[in-house]
């Protein structure tokens, strides 16, 4: 049992800085992401909050009002508001993991899509984020989830 533990922990480990290195390899030459800069998009802890469920820490990196679009219709909700709507969201379809898909830009802004499963295991949600702004400082915008 123990040897299992310890088996999963590590494999856990390993998936999560295979994930991080992933993130580096397939962003790190994009010019609009600047890393562990005050007042700039941290990218790997945006995912990472994401992989998680961390509300925080997706909030923290938003503009002033975010446009949620959670299995529903979007609205437009202030950072207070929208936090609490993304809490109780990953209350309800607790992470098991998120995996980026791909990047791409449409004029000023920046998209990123990618495969969330929920912890059951039985649902995977797509997620579209939308980042706003210019180099250096991109700021979330938009949260789209929908049934994959």
């Amino acid at each position: 049992m123990l040897r299992f533990q310890i088996a999963r922990f590590e494999a856990c480990s390993l998936a999560r800085f295979c994930f991080t290195v992933l993130i580096a390899l397939l962003l790190g030459s994009k010019p609009d992401v600047v890393w562990g800069q005050a007042d700039t998009l941290n990218l790997v802890v945006v995912l990472n909050g994401l992989s998680e469920g961390d509300a925080d820490i997706l909030v923290a990196h938003a503009e002033d009002y975010l446009e949620l679009a959670l299995l529903e219709q979007p609205r437009r909700y202030t950072r207070s508001q929208a936090l609490y709507v993304l809490r109780e969201f990953f209350r309800e379809y607790a992470p098991a993991g998120f995996e980026l898909d791909r990047s791409m830009t449409q004029g000023e802004e920046w998209w990123l899509t990618g495969r969330y499963t929920v912890r059951d295991g039985d649902h995977v949600l797509r997620f579209y984020l939308r980042f706003g702004g210019s180099y250096p400082a991109y700021r979330l915008m938009a949260i789209q989830v929908i049934r994959s």
